[in-house]
């Protein structure tokens, strides 16, 4: 036994002791109670990390990726993403003549002139300097006239490369959301936070707008989690109600960007990046924030939005890195999983889930074990199956079976995995995909691993599997992989 393999066995076995004398009401090492229990705690993150070294250990001495490496292929796109929001309707024309003059100080008079020269950004943007002028003076005031929101989010929506206009539309959400109960009320709404969001991520001028759009989705989001004047010196500030109906501002925000584009996905690690920095909102609470999100994706487009969040979030290490990890305590596995589910027969969400799953399990031993347990390589399968017309999906799915096949024997047990299942799967989509040169190198890459692994030359060539192999190497002579 190796000093490895020393100190997890005695990990192994104090944590056993551990759970013992929690269970019987006794100590350990002079611990009891609470002391003990924080104690198991550090003991399984120490075994997390010793079996996630000994994993990575393996796949070094029998040269093998330890995970799922179905996101590994630079050359195999996702496919394209849609948005829910749908189209919006084109401007109504503009009154006749001369901008009619309106009072700058009349809420009513702001709106109305927006809205009859929604064409006109110059006008908008009049319009909008006037209602951030409004906000900051009484947010309270312009955030509870029903059609203030609703209005601006139009115009921002009409006028996406009007500089002046998408500028003030951010000073105005931006005066908004300092006022907390307004910004809990009002803001922290899946499309109010999806404009700020889009806004946040164009890396367009004046830079300012950009900025505007942060604090705002910052101010909005710490509105819930941590209410102005709550701080580790000062007793706790009231916490905000949700509204009733609301998911809250954190919930929000990523449904936000699963129904968004790719750019504003992409900004979402950076925002939380922020809120951590200014100690707002810890890795674990957004972790569990995302989590819940999950449940408000109702159509397959917002459930792939989801998962390539998931994938986006999964990856961020480098800004919070904390938050990987997070995501998986926090059931992050299993929510991808359960849209998967749902969506079988949507192609783009199986891909962005097999995708999502790899990135979150990654080189994280709980990763593997949650995606174990949660049936993960089933959900690979049923999408092959479900999709054998799909190349790429056949080849994400290829490769994440042959992972499996290098696991050690308790986590293949645990995930339920069939290598035997995973050979017909694979010589399945060799047969429907004979032209497609990486589906085919991912196929036979994945045959020797069973073949090494498990000496399955029976079960290769059983249904002709044998001629199989043999015509591709025919067919693609050229291809020296």
């Amino acid at each position: 036994m190796t000093s490895a393999d020393s100190e997890l066995f005695n990990t192994q076995v104090e944590l056993q002791a551990v759970k013992k004398a929690l269970r019987d009401g006794g100590a350990h090492l002079g611990l009891k109670g609470e002391a003990l229990t924080r104690y198991l705690l550090q003991l399984n993150e120490k075994e997390n990390l010793l079996l996630s070294k000994q994993l990575r250990s393996m796949a070094a001495k029998d040269h093998f990726e330890p995970l799922l490496p179905a996101a590994a292929s630079p050359t195999m796109s996702m496919v394209p993403m849609t948005t829910t929001n749908g189209s919006v309707p084109p401007p109504r024309p503009a009154p006749d003549g001369q901008p009619k003059a309106f009072d700058r100080e009349s809420l009513a008079e702001v709106l109305t002139h927006m809205i009859e020269y929604e064409a006109v950004p110059t006008e908008c943007a009049k319009s909008l300097r006037a209602l951030s002028s409004l906000a900051y003076a009484n947010a309270r005031c312009v955030g509870e006239d029903d059609r203030a929101l609703p209005v601006l989010l139009r115009v921002l929506t009409l006028h996406p490369s009007e500089g002046v206009v998408q500028l003030t539309a951010m000073r105005a959400l931006c005066n908004m959301a300092y006022d907390q109960a307004m910004a809990m009320k009002r803001l922290a709404h899946p499309d109010v936070m999806g404009g700020l969001l889009l806004a946040m991520a164009v890396d367009a001028e004046p830079k300012e707008t950009a900025a505007r759009a942060s604090e705002a989705l910052a101010r909005i989001v710490a509105a819930e989690v941590k209410p102005e004047g709550e701080s580790s010196s000062s007793p706790p500030a009231e916490k905000l109600e949700v509204p009733a109906g609301s998911s809250g501002a954190l919930v929000s925000l990523f449904v936000a960007a699963s129904r968004g584009e790719a750019l504003a996905r992409e900004a979402v690690p950076r925002l939380l990046a922020q809120l951590a920095s200014n100690e707002v909102m810890e890795a674990k609470v957004a972790a569990e924030g995302f989590v819940k999100a999950e449940q408000e994706c109702r159509m397959a487009s917002e459930g792939a939005g989801w998962l390539a969040q998931a994938k986006v979030l999964s990856s961020s290490e480098a800004l919070l890195f904390e938050l990987p990890a997070a995501l998986v305590e926090a059931g992050a596995v299993r929510a991808a999983a359960g849209i998967m589910t749902r969506f079988l027969q949507d192609a783009t969400v199986q891909l962005t889930g097999i995708e999502a799953m790899s990135s979150l399990v990654g080189n994280r031993w709980a990763g593997l074990r949650a995606f174990a347990d949660v049936g993960g390589m089933e959900r690979v399968e049923e999408a092959m199956k479900e999709h054998c017309g799909n190349a790429i999906i056949q080849t994400k799915g290829v490769r994440a079976l042959g992972s499996g096949v290098q696991w050690p024997q308790e986590v293949q047990e645990r995930a339920r995995y069939s290598f035997r299942r995973a050979v017909e799967l694979t010589k399945l989509a060799m047969s429907q995909h004979a032209v497609d040169v990486e589906l085919q190198i991912a196929s036979l890459e994945a045959l020797e691993k069973y073949l090494l692994k498990t000496k399955c030359v029976q079960e290769v060539k059983e249904s002709g599997g044998e001629g199989l192999v043999k015509m591709m190497m025919t067919t693609h002579v050229d291809n020296t992989k």
